[in-house]
């Protein structure tokens, strides 16, 4: 297990939760707890299992205070779906982010 020294970065964090869970966990999880929520600690590699996500964080932050965690959606390719959109009343959103060249 690499020390918290080395995650220095979410993506390290994120390929080091991925890692485990694909070597570790992800066999017997997505056979029992497809949809469910793991957080993994990717400084020791348990896993805490739960049917919502915050549920999940909050089992690994009680058993493990100093831990650094990794969320994956059980089954999915990612716990969350991020989107932008550009609709906001005040305006602010609807301006370029970059103006063209």
């Amino acid at each position: 297990m690499p020390d918290a020294k080395h995650l220095d970065s979410p993506e390290r964090i994120a390929d080091e939760g991925q890692r485990l869970y694909a070597e570790k966990h992800q066999t017997k999880l997505e056979k029992d707890h497809l949809g469910h929520f793991v957080a993994i600690n990717v400084l020791t590699g348990e896993a805490y299992v739960a049917q919502f996500p915050e549920r999940a964080l909050e089992d690994a932050r009680a058993a493990a205070p100093n831990g650094v965690f990794h969320l994956i959606r059980i089954g999915a390719p990612g716990a969350f779906k991020v989107s932008f959109g550009t609709v906001r009343n005040d305006g602010f959103w609807g301006r370029p982010l970059r103006h063209g060249r």
